[in-house]
């Protein structure tokens, strides 16, 4: 997933966009996947929403389960 981050980053950001970050959230019938990459040289990072700090991985996994259910 960085290769695709870094991938995006080089050939199709715009110059007023903010560095990349990729999520990937995967499910089957045995198992929730949840990871994410930002670009390696990355010190901060922006959301449209602001939260004291990030998900947990087993946050996200629970989140993904909670939607899959309906």
């Amino acid at each position: 997933m960085q290769m695709y981050v870094n991938y995006y980053d080089r050939e199709i950001e715009q110059a007023d966009e903010n560095p990349t970050v990729g999520i990937l959230l995967s499910t089957n019938k045995n198992e929730t996947v949840v990871k994410y990459t930002l670009p390696e040289d990355n010190k901060t990072i922006f959301s449209s929403e602001y939260k004291l700090h990030m998900p947990t991985e087993q946050e996200l996994i629970s989140a993904v389960e909670k939607k899959e259910k309906f």
